[in-house]
């Protein structure tokens, strides 16, 4: 069974979703993969650490058997509520029920509402604020923003002294404040773990806490249990993450893994907070544009155990279960596909899991959470020796050709490096290792190889050949300066798959961890005098290159070029994400391209007649490409004749213009964006001044390939190659009277001749 070594992209629906700072969900459409490569149908697929119902639908939507775990009892419950939600009515009428409830006479949604009165600053009647701004350092709100019921008047306006006032209203340590730290952490708890989630309950202003812990009491009042209440859960666990003070302001992004507040932060309408959860949950619950399946709610077991009585095809089950506990259950190898998106190493994830599940679930089923809430900073070794005890109960539970697959969205390389060793300690093959960006596919198998040791050769010294040989590789294999995440995966494949790191965790003198020796070594790697730092695209990206190349692919962003347009060229329409999939496919492992390289082919040659699904331009059929090209040639000929030179076709160049024996002008005329090829002619006429001739829709994608690659930057530099678009040939042969002054408008990638300011010469 050949492993799935390329990237698998995933279905970009736009949607945050409920609880989105806590999760790492498998993205939308890379599931569907897996399972049809490497399972049957009726078979079950395992899922442990399971974030997401995106997972379970493609499973069973597959007709196989989805079997999803996680030892956090909170992510558990969300999950299983995304899948088997109430129904719209159901919903509606339990929101309303719980607003409806009195609190001191009122209604709790007027209650609640009544917290964050204001005045409108248009007609000075009374209004609610969606959302207070506060300033850290003033320790209290600086603006607000409303939407008045009276007037109208929608927008952020100046506090006012009596809504400061209202602050003093609310106690800032009282009974809700008590409540709520008694349900999270009892007082029999240890006195740090208690100051920890003190610590915690600060991330909410006292007028929050206070809504937050009235809403609780509520919930557990009028739906102590069932699905009605676990939904309702649901909903304060998405309040919880909105309405604490980590919430950033409109337009900006949180920071994922911290617990400091920014500078200026939300303090949101609690109740509207709450509303707007019952809208994210029914949202969350349907599919996502382009997923396959049907949008009816699954048949879900109560229990891990039930699922395996029933014993029913398409049934699935979603359960709070550790890993070490599955072999009482899941009978050993017996699975052909374990697919799962591992937990992060994120301290701050892990405190708020424990918070948030406390506070809406009770501190004991978040008990299981309890270690990791002690871990203030996260320790990589620690990690990779955690996953590695996880992995090696789960190897037990694949056939011999089974396959166990990591999917990482949005990660450190870091990670990586612990997942790897991981992999290695628990005696598991890494099959493939693909990455794009910040997102990883690893592909891990039970056929473990022992380690090959070679005489007299130390562990350091093996270390440190293996890196510069898949170093060197990768470079030549990409045949263009090479991003260090790629670099990176790739070390660690071939130092996994030559098993030093196995022997890495067992040397007994490594100090402080197997971690911290492999990367001295490629640290000291990197410093080799055979390669080459670069710095591309403004300096945000360190590239790498070799001092002395030798032999050489093409260079992958031109291969990348031709692949999807023969995908374009093949398609009657298709989405932007399927044909990532297909140029995926033809590039494997360190091969794989960025997506936005991606994303600028398919600008070059696409366009969109429907929303959403891309088609190759009429233009840029290869019959119609090249007729213009041809007539270009002629039409340089023409203007080169013109100007009094003699003007012939010549090879490598299309196009040549001599004074005399003398080549004063050439010219490459493509039709493609492949500048690498172009770039290698210009020993081939000393003297002479070098052009590309292109589409004007090619020069956004020359543009950005020249941004990503300073090696060509300076050859175009060097050589003096100036780039022309074929409309500004058309334009100039069509004038009556051409001289060299006006030549020098179609010079430039950008469209000189509407830029006067900007021309250059073109002698």
């Amino acid at each position: 069974m050949e492993p799935i070594d390329y990237f698998v992209p995933g279905i970009q629906d736009g949607e945050e979703g409920i609880l989105p700072r806590l999760r790492w969900p498998i993205p939308p459409g890379v599931t569907e993969a897996y399972v049809a490569a490497y399972t049957e149908p009726g078979e079950g697929v395992l899922v442990p650490y399971c974030q997401g119902a995106a997972v379970v639908r493609e499973i069973l939507s597959a007709g196989r058997r989805a079997i999803a775990v996680n030892f956090d009892a909170l992510l558990a419950l969300v999950v299983r509520t995304e899948l088997a939600p109430p129904s719209v009515r159901d919903l509606d009428a339990t929101v309303a029920r719980v607003g409806d409830s009195f609190k001191q006479g009122v209604p709790l949604r007027h209650y609640l509402a009544g917290l964050y009165a204001t005045t409108c600053p248009a007609c000075q009647r009374p209004a609610v604020a969606d959302y207070f701004v506060w300033d850290q350092e003033q320790g209290q709100p600086v603006d607000k923003y409303l939407r008045c019921a009276a007037c109208g008047w929608d927008g952020r306006a100046a506090m006012e002294p009596e809504d400061t006032e209202r602050l003093k209203e609310v106690p800032t340590q009282g009974m809700h404040y008590h409540y709520v730290l008694d349900r999270v952490s009892p007082p029999s708890q240890e006195r740090a773990l208690r100051s920890r989630l003190e610590y915690l309950l600060e991330l909410y202003t006292p007028r929050n806490l206070y809504a937050l812990a009235e809403l609780t009491l509520k919930i557990e009042s009028l739906y102590p249990q069932g699905p009605l209440g676990q939904a309702l859960k649901v909903l304060l666990v998405d309040c919880l993450d909105r309405c604490s003070s980590l919430a950033p302001l409109p337009g900006r992004s949180g920071r994922r893994r911290s617990l400091r507040r920014p500078g200026r932060f939300l303090e949101r309408n609690v109740w509207l907070a709450f509303e707007e959860a019952a809208v994210r949950l029914r949202t969350s619950a349907e599919l996502p544009p382009g997923q396959a399946g049907s949008k009816s709610v699954p048949q879900l077991a109560a229990s891990l155990e039930a699922f395996y009585s029933a014993g029913e095809e398409g049934i699935g089950v979603v359960d709070q279960r550790l890993v070490r506990d599955l072999p009482r259950t899941v009978p050993p190898r017996s699975l052909r596909l374990i697919l799962t998106s591992p937990p992060p190493l994120d301290s701050a994830a892990w405190s708020l899991s424990y918070l948030w599940g406390g506070w809406s679930l009770g501190a004991e089923p978040v008990a299981p959470l309890r270690s990791l809430l002690r871990q203030r900073t996260p320790d990589t070794a620690w990690y990779a020796r955690v996953i590695a005890g996880s992995l090696a109960t789960l190897v037990d539970l694949l056939r011999d050709d089974g396959r166990l697959v990591l999917i990482l969205t949005a990660q450190r390389p870091t990670i990586v490096e612990a997942l790897a060793l991981a992999a290695s300690q628990a005696r598991m093959g890494i099959k493939a290792l693909v990455q794009r960006g910040a997102d990883y596919r690893l592909e891990l198998t039970p056929a473990f190889l022992q380690p090959v040791t070679i005489p007299h050769e130390s562990l350091d010294v093996q270390i440190r050949r293996v890196v510069m040989e898949a170093m060197v590789e990768t470079i030549r294999a990409c045949g263009e300066p090479v991003a260090w995440p790629t670099l990176h995966a790739a070390i660690q494949q071939r130092l996994a798959q030559a098993g030093l790191l196995t022997r890495a965790a067992e040397r007994a003198e490594a100090a402080p961890s197997p971690l911290d020796l492999v990367a001295e070594r490629v640290s000291e790697v990197l410093d080799s005098p055979g390669l080459v730092r670069l710095v591309a695209d403004g300096g945000r990206k360190e590239l790498w290159w070799l001092a002395e190349p030798g032999e050489v692919a093409p260079a992958l962003c031109d291969r990348v070029e031709i692949a999807a347009y023969k995908v374009l060229q093949g398609a009657l329409a298709l989405t932007e994400t399927d044909l990532a999939a297909k140029v995926y496919a033809q590039f494997p492992g360190p091969l794989t391209p960025d997506a936005d390289l991606v994303a600028a082919c398919l600008r070059a040659y696409g366009n969109e007649p429907t929303p959403g699904y891309w088609q190759l331009r009429t233009e840029d059929l290869p019959e119609a490409r090249q007729a213009e090209r041809q007539k270009i040639i002629e039409r340089l000929l023409t203007l080169g004749r013109r100007l009094g030179y003699r003007a012939e076709v010549q090879v490598p160049f299309d196009v040549a213009w001599f004074d005399g024996e003398q080549a004063r002008a050439v010219f490459a005329v493509r039709w493609q964006a492949v500048v690498g090829e172009a770039l290698t002619l210009a020993d081939q006429a000393a003297g002479a001044r070098f052009y590309l001739v292109i589409p004007g829709g090619r020069a956004a994608l020359v543009s950005f390939k020249l941004a990503r690659n300073p090696l060509w930057q300076e050859a175009v530099d060097k050589a003096g190659w100036w780039f022309v678009k074929y409309r500004h040939v058309r334009q100039l042969v069509d004038q009556p009277e051409v001289d060299e002054y006006t030549l020098r408008t179609i010079v430039g990638l950008d469209p000189i001749v509407e830029r006067e300011t900007a021309q250059l010469p073109l002698f």
